[in-house]
C-alpha cells in the first residue's frame, strides 16, 4: 500500500485522523483550563493548515491569510448572534442582516464562504505575481484588518465586537482541525498540488512542463482561504468577543512560527509545529505573567523562527511525509516494458515538418541575438543546431518554446500558429525541452519530477506514477526514482531532464546540450537511447550540443548559427567541411599566412598557429 501514492495519502490521513481523535478525546476529560489549551492548538491547527496549502506547496510565503481568518470570524459572529444582542452591539447593522441568526453550522459555513469570496478576488492578483507575491499577502493583510476597524456597522469599529455565542467545544475545534488535514493531505498529492510543489522549485521548468503555475496559485490560495475562513468561524465560536487586532500580527506570526517549525513543505510538520509551538507559547506565557516579562511570548516566537532558520531550514520534519520516508528506503521496481509501451506514436509520417520557425528576430538592448533565423524540424529527424558560445542557440530555444518573446517570428507546430500561446500552452501541444543548464525540480523526488509532466499530458497522479516510471526506465533510471532529483549524478540529471520532456508525448524535442558533461561512453548511450525514441515516437528532434563527434552521428541535417545568423544548413558532414564553419567554431581563418594544416574537431583540415 506504501509502494503508491494513493496508499501512502490514504494511510497518511488515516493515521492523522486517529491521532487527533485521540487527542481531541483526551483533551475532553482534563480540567478546564487544559482542555481550552488543546481546543485553542486544535483551532490554531485548522489555521496552520491553510497556510500549508499554499506557503508549504507553493514556496510564497502568505502574511494574508489570518486576514481571511478575521472576515470569517465576524461573518460568523453576525450570522450567528441573537437578534436582541445585535440590536445592541451593531444597531447600525442593516436591517436584513439584524434580523438574521442561522443555526451554528450554517453561519460557520457563511463565514468560510464570506473568506473564499475574498480569496477569489485577492486571489486573481496574488496568482500574477512573482517575486512580489508574498509582499503583496502582506498588504492583503493589512488591507483587510483596516477594512474591519473601518467598518464599524458590520464589526464595531477597533472596539470589542461581543455576543458570539460560544460553541466551539473541544470536539467542534477537533472536528474541524480533522477536516482541514484531510483537505490539506488530499490537495498536496492531487494534479493541482504536485503542480504547485514543481513551481515551487522552479517556476520556469515547471511552466515549460505544462504547468499552469498562475491557475495552480489561484487555486491553491482560494483553497486555502476557505480553510482559513474554517478556522476564523471556530475562532469567533472560541472567543465568543474579539477585534481587529486579534486578526493581525501577533496571530500571523504565530501561524507562520507553526508552519516553519514543523516543516512548511509537508502537512505532518505542519500538525508537529501547530503543537510544539503551542506548548512553548503557553510556557512562554506562563514564565512571563509570573515575572512581569512583557511581549516574552511574541519575542520567544521570532527567535524559535530564526534558530529553526539556522539549525533546520525546512522545518523539524523537512519537505516530506513521515510515510514518504518510509516508502522511499528501497527503490521503485522497474516495470517490465520496452519503449513501444512507455512511449506512444507522436507523428507516423516520418520526414513531415513538425516544427516550423520562420525568421526569427531578437534583439537585447540593442544586440542582435537572432536576426531573421530559420530553421525546421522534421518527424523522426535529428536537427543540429551548433555554433560558437552567444551565437544565439539557446535564444532560439527559448524564443521557440516562449520563454522570451521574440520580435519577429512565425511558428507552426503541426500544422498550428502557436506563436501567440504561453509557455505551458505550448509545452502541452508538444514542445518538450531540456535546458543548457540544468532545472530539475531538486526537492522533488526522480520520479516527481516527471510525473509532473505526465499530468500535464492528461493523466491522474496514478496513471502519471506509473507511465513515469516506464519512461524513466527507457532511460535507465528508473531505480533512482524514489531519490531526490538533485542528488543524482549528473549524466542521470540530464537523463531525469530529458524523461521529462518525454512524459509530455512531445511532437518536436528540444534537446540543449544535452551530453554536456558527459563521458565519451555516456554520450554513446545516450546516443543510443534517443535513436530509440526516435524510432519509437517518430518525434523531431532539435539537438544543440558542442560534442561535434555526437552531432556528426545523430543528426541528419545541421545548421550553424554565428552572431545570431544563419551560417549553413545542410547535411551535416558537408556543413562541418566547410572552411567559414570552422573559422566560426574554432576561431581561425585561412587568410592567416602563418597558419599550419592540422585536423581540426570538425573533421576538417584547420590552420593554427
Amino acid at each position: 500500500m506504501m509502494s503508491t501514492r494513493r496508499g501512502r495519502t490514504l494511510t497518511s490521513i488515516g493515521l492523522w485522523v486517529v491521532i487527533l481523535l485521540v487527542v481531541t478525546l483526551v483533551g475532553s476529560t482534563l480540567p478546564s483550563a487544559t482542555q481550552l489549551l488543546v481546543t485553542t492548538s486544535l483551532v490554531l491547527l485548522t489555521g496552520v493548515m491553510a497556510l500549508q496549502i499554499f506557503s508549504g506547496n507553493s514556496g510564497i510565503l502568505s502574511f494574508g491569510h489570518v486576514g481571511f481568518v478575521g472576515v470569517a470570524a465576524y461573518t460568523t459572529g453576525i450570522l450567528a448572534m441573537p437578534a436582541a444582542i445585535k440590536a445592541t452591539s451593531l444597531p447600525l447593522l442593516p436591517e436584513p442582516l439584524q434580523q438574521i441568526q442561522l443555526p451554528l453550522p450554517a453561519a460557520m459555513l457563511g463565514g468560510i464562504l464570506a473568506a473564499t469570496i475574498v480569496g477569489v478576488i485577492s486571489g486573481l492578483v496574488i496568482a500574477r505575481l512573482g517575486d512580489a507575491a508574498s509582499i503583496a499577502t502582506l498588504a492583503v493583510l493589512i488591507i483587510l484588518h483596516g477594512v474591519m476597524v473601518g467598518a464599524e456597522p458590520f464589526t464595531r469599529g477597533s472596539q470589542t465586537f461581543y455576543g458570539v455565542p460560544r460553541f466551539t467545544s473541544i470536539f467542534v475545534a477537533g472536528t474541524i482541525a480533522i477536516l482541514a488535514v484531510v483537505v490539506a493531505r488530499l490537495f498536496r498529492d492531487s494534479r493541482i498540488g504536485i503542480h504547485l510543489r514543481a513551481s515551487r522549485d522552479d517556476a520556469l521548468a515547471a511552466s515549460s512542463a505544462g504547468v499552469r503555475v498562475q491557475y495552480a496559485r489561484l487555486i491553491g490560495w482560494i483553497v486555502s482561504s476557505a480553510v482559513a475562513g474554517a478556522m476564523g468561524a471556530a475562532y469567533a465560536g472560541l472567543l465568543g468577543a474579539f477585534s481587529p487586532k486579534d486578526f493581525y500580527f501577533t496571530l500571523t506570526l504565530t501561524l507562520l512560527t507553526m508552519l516553519i517549525v514543523g516543516g512548511s513543505g509537508s502537512v505532518a510538520g505542519g500538525i508537529v509545529g501547530a503543537f510544539v509551538v503551542t506548548l512553548v507559547v503557553e510556557a512562554l506565557r506562563r514564565v512571563g505573567d509570573a515575572n512581569e516579562f512583557f511581549g516574552l511570548t511574541n519575542a520567544g516566537l521570532a527567535i524559535i523562527i530564526l534558530l529553526t532558520l539556522y539549525f533546520r531550514p525546512q522545518g523539524l520534519l523537512g519537505f516530506r511525509e513521515p510515510e514518504e520516508h518510509l516508502a522511499y528506503r528501497k527503490s521503485p521496481t522497474p516495470p517490465n516494458a520496452d519503449a513501444t509501451t512507455a512511449l506512444p506514436v507522436r507523428n507516423e509520417d516520418p520526414g513531415q515538418t513538425v516544427l516550423r520557425a520562420d525568421d526569427l528576430v531578437k534583439n537585447f538592448s540593442g544586440l542582435v541575438a537572432l536576426n531573421h533565423v530559420s530553421v525546421d524540424v522534421e518527424a523522426q529527424r535529428v536537427m543540429g543546431l551548433i555554433g560558437p558560445n552567444g551565437s544565439g542557440k539557446s535564444t532560439f530555444v527559448n524564443c521557440v518554446t516562449g520563454i522570451t518573446k521574440p520580435e519577429e517570428a512565425r511558428l507552426v507546430l503541426a500544422g498550428e500558429d502557436i506563436a501567440g500561446t504561453p509557455v505551458w500552452r505550448r509545452a502541452r501541444k508538444g514542445l518538450g525541452r531540456t535546458f543548457q543548464t540544468m532545472r530539475l525540480f531538486r526537492e522533488l523526488t526522480v520520479l516527481d519530477n516527471v510525473t509532473v509532466s505526465c499530468i500535464s499530458a492528461g493523466m491522474s497522479p496514478h496513471e502519471a506514477d506509473q507511465r513515469a516510471l516506464q519512461i524513466l526506465a527507457v532511460l535507465g533510471v528508473a531505480q533512482h526514482g524514489n531519490r531526490l532529483a538533485g542528488e543524482l549524478p549528473y549524466g542521470d540529471q540530464r537523463r531525469v531532464e530529458i524523461s521529462r520532456a518525454l512524459a509530455l508525448n512531445p511532437r518536436v524535442l528540444l534537446l540543449d546540450e544535452p551530453a554536456a558533461g558527459m563521458n565519451p561512453a555516456e554520450s554513446r548511450e545516450l546516443l543510443n537511447q534517443l535513436e530509440t525514441i526516435l524510432a519509437t515516437t517518430g518525434v523531431g528532434m532539435l539537438l544543440i550540443d558542442h560534442d561535434v563527434a555526437l552531432i556528426r552521428s545523430a543528426c541528419n541535417s545541421l545548421t550553424v548559427l554565428d552572431y545570431g545568423k544563419v551560417l549553413a544548413h545542410g547535411e551535416p558532414q558537408a556543413v562541418l567541411d566547410q572552411p567559414e564553419v570552422a573559422a566560426a567554431y574554432l576561431g581561425w581563418r585561412e587568410s592567416d599566412p602563418s597558419a599550419t594544416q592540422e585536423t581540426g574537431a570538425t573533421g576538417t583540415e584547420r590552420n593554427t598557429q
